[in-house]
């Protein structure tokens, strides 16, 4: 009974023992992590204050240009964009088989009409923010 009951204390230290060596490791990656978040932000915040002082890409456009940077950024700009482009999917969703000649004939015209929106959209963003920009993955 002796040798079961120091087993059992000898069992309880050890485990205490672990628990405190995790709590304490745990209290060390937690610190760890603490400043490596906080280092993680201080860079993020000296890159926006470098992007601050710096103009804007677009500070020596000419007049006709910058108009058109404007109209291009502009949420109204992309929202009619996605207007067209739905309306596309639509005319697009009409096709179906033996359609009358009228039917063809109008979602072709439509079809005409789409491509030059997107390459006249193409082309001004081209126009307003040149070609690397444009071609650039934000």
């Amino acid at each position: 009974s002796f040798l079961l009951l120091v087993a059992f204390f000898v069992l309880n230290m050890f485990v205490g023992v672990v628990v405190e060596n995790f709590h304490r490791c745990r209290e060390e990656q937690e610190k760890e992590e603490k400043a490596r978040r906080a280092a993680k932000r201080a860079r993020k915040l000296e890159k926006k204050r470098k992007k601050m002082r710096e103009p804007p890409y677009y500070i020596n456009y000419s007049k006709p240009r910058l108009y058109t940077h404007n109209i291009v950024t502009s949420k109204y700009f992309d929202l009619a964009i996605a207007a067209v482009i739905g309306l596309n999917v639509v005319t697009m969703a009409m096709e179906f088989y033996m359609m009358p000649l009228e039917l063809v004939y109008a979602l072709k015209i439509f079809n005409y009409f789409f491509t030059a929106v997107f390459i006249v959209e193409a082309f001004m963003k081209i126009l307003a923010v040149g070609v690397k920009r444009y071609l650039k993955d934000r």
